[in-house]
């Protein structure tokens, strides 16, 4: 859902701040190149360094929809705050996964496709990219990082989100001093503020679009493979920064926190 809190993402000093952090603590890699209109825009990863045997691995999406942009003015805030759990916990972080979209402020890509409706066709480069980055990176966890129309901040979370992980990122988001919605973007009444979980319904909903359009989110090829992954909806009507990012890095710090344990 497009936000109107934030003129459009300067890209080209976006991703100069985030090459910035390759170094010591990080590494920020190339993943990919998507051409529009004449101009080229990197996707890119930034990866933790690995200092424990044991690690697992974090995987965040910044800015699958390009019009839904706390997400990517997230990514800054939370590699600068890696500290916690380093010894434990990999961090790979893709952004902007929808990098023509960013730049335009648009939802779609270049092509005028919706990359997170695109993965079971993978008619889009950026939906393959994810694919093969889930493929090669095995993670333990995904945060796909979004923003809504709704009131106050809830997640979506597969069926593989134990539901006490659930309760504890809600817990954390409003420890942090977030609001929790009480309803979905749809309007529905979520039963605990700031969740919405994985559902019969929402699993059979899921199977007919599969099945009749093609269509699928990362959350559903997530699932399709046993990965835990949530998706974080913050209102977009917040105009500080600061209040607008806050929930993101807090879910994927708190995320971080329950994988060291």
């Amino acid at each position: 859902m497009r936000s109107a809190a934030t003129a459009p993402l300067d890209l080209d000093r976006y991703v100069a701040r985030i090459r910035a952090f390759d170094g010591p603590r990080f590494t920020v890699a190339t993943e990919d190149r998507i051409t529009c209109d004449g101009r080229t825009h990197p996707m890119l990863s930034v990866t933790s360094r690995a200092r424990g045997p044991e690690q697992k691995t974090l995987l965040v999406l910044a800015g699958v929809h390009g019009d839904e942009q706390a997400g990517l003015l997230a990514v800054p805030h939370l590699l600068e705050g890696w500290t916690t759990d380093g010894d434990h916990v990999r961090l790979v972080v893709i952004t902007p996964v929808n990098p023509v979209g960013a730049a335009k402020m648009s939802r779609v890509n270049g092509d005028g496709h919706d990359i997170n409706r695109d993965f079971v066709r993978f008619v889009t480069a950026e939906a393959r990219l994810v694919r093969d980055v889930i493929d090669r990176e095995k993670p333990d966890f995904v945060v796909s990082l979004h923003e809504g129309p709704q009131d106050g901040t809830f997640m979506f979370a597969n069926r593989f989100v134990e539901t006490r992980i659930a309760h504890a990122l809600c817990d954390a988001l409003a420890r942090g001093g977030t609001k929790l919605a009480r309803r979905d973007y749809f309007y529905r009444r979520l039963r605990s503020p700031g969740l919405a979980p994985s559902s019969r319904a929402q699993r059979a909903l899921t199977t007919v679009w599969t099945l009749t359009l093609r269509s699928k989110a990362t959350i559903g090829y997530s699932e399709d493979r046993g990965i835990p992954e949530i998706v974080l909806e913050s209102p977009a009507r917040v105009i500080d920064e600061d209040a607008r990012v806050r929930p993101h890095v807090d879910v994927v710090t708190a995320v971080a926190g329950l994988l060291a344990r």
